[in-house]
């Protein structure tokens, strides 16, 4: 089977981390073709963040659209061609965003070849523009295009909303954390934040962008250390060098370090003794699973994806609404029972569902169906 998948590029981000992830998986017993849209030679340190990752044997093809130039036709004829090109048997489609600059090829293509769209983020966000409804109720209704939901409460959103597409819930998954050649360089990096040998290591991973919330994350933080918790939180993200992410430094006290963008996260994870997320939306967040499958607890706003994975009270806790008081009250029920969070997180990282093994077998059988 030769499967093509397409995404925007791949920076820093859950949806490219995963892309990456399933490529290297799928092309072990099939033909794969990774094709990014967006110029990957401007700023190739970030367009080509997750390039270094990727297995040689899948086919890397980058179409060069400049970012922010605007539709058009012959844009739009462009990525047809090159989808057409490839001669696929499935076309999998990544990002929300994505379908606007494939839909002539979607239209075109689907009669004869199976494409499919993950939705990566919640699907009340970003899948209610007139295109989609339009996709939905057109070629979507008579099952010339199928869909994936990441999480459980993203897939009874999606069957409610259309109960007649063609649609299945494959929860994310996510290669093993492995710790890399600069593991102990990493530890040493993390020991040195801490003020005493009791310093809990508290982690967050994302690029600065409103919907991560990390403003509030950095208050309660701050609130939550002045209580008396030992503890320091690391984040690692890009984009804090913007005007938004200056103001969230600018709050930011003592106890709070900003680390820049990383890529041996397992690393991090792995000295980590627990993992923050303070999203106002999210589908399956990627660097949940990375904090599971690492045996560290996540302390995280009531997101779709972390409703259906955390464990409340066992392998983490969720916050009850996504404001400042009551994320730190998680803070503080995680840190009062945190030697029992890490001990469920460990004994249930080895069992966990949320490989990207179990995930690619998943996607063949539906690509297959």
């Amino acid at each position: 089977m030769k499967i093509l998948q397409v995404t925007f590029g791949l920076t820093p981000g859950g949806a490219e981390r995963f892309v990456v992830d399933l490529s290297n998986e799928l092309v072990k017993e099939h033909e794969v073709v990774l094709m990014t849209l967006i110029d990957d030679q401007v700023e190739p340190e970030k367009s080509q963040f997750y390039l270094f990752d990727l297995n040689e044997k899948v086919k890397y093809k980058n179409l060069g659209i400049k970012k922010g130039g605007g539709f058009s036709m012959k844009v739009l004829w462009k990525v047809y061609k090159a989808m057409k090109q490839e001669k696929a048997d499935v076309i999998h489609l990544h990002v929300h965003g994505v379908v606007n600059f494939c839909v002539l090829g979607i239209v075109f293509l689907c009669w004869k070849t199976k494409i499919v769209q993950t939705i990566h983020t919640d699907f009340k966000v970003g899948h209610s523009t007139p295109l989609y409804k339009v996709m939905f109720r057109t070629i979507g209704r008579i099952h010339k295009m199928r869909w994936v939901a990441l999480s459980q409460s993203n897939y009874k959103d999606m069957v409610s909303t259309y109960p007649y597409l063609l649609c299945s819930r494959i929860d994310n998954g996510r290669a093993p954390m492995i710790p890399t050649a600069s593991f102990s360089e990493v530890k040493n990096e993390v020991d040195s934040y801490k003020k005493t040998e009791e310093t809990k290591i508290y982690l967050h991973v994302a690029r600065c962008v409103a919907v991560k919330n990390q403003k509030m994350l950095v208050t309660a933080f701050n609130y939550f250390r002045t209580l008396g918790h030992d503890a320091v939180l690391l984040i690692i993200g890009a984009d804090f060098d913007t005007d938004a992410g200056e103001q969230i430094k600018e709050v930011a006290k003592d106890g709070v370090f900003f680390l820049g963008t990383r890529k041996n996260i397992a690393d991090y994870m792995l000295n980590a003794d627990a993992f923050c997320l303070s999203s106002l939306y999210e589908g399956l967040p990627i660097t949940i699973l990375e904090a599971l499958l690492s045996g560290v607890p996540v302390i995280s706003t009531p997101v779709k994806g972390a409703l259906d994975v955390v464990k409340d009270g066992e392998t983490g806790i969720i916050s009850k609404d996504f404001t400042e008081e009551e994320y730190v009250k998680a803070l503080n029920k995680a840190i009062n029972s945190l030697d029992y969070l890490k001990a469920n997180s460990i004994a249930e990282k080895d069992s966990s569902p949320y490989t990207i093994q179990a995930c690619a077998k998943k996607y063949v059988s539906f690509y297959n169906s």
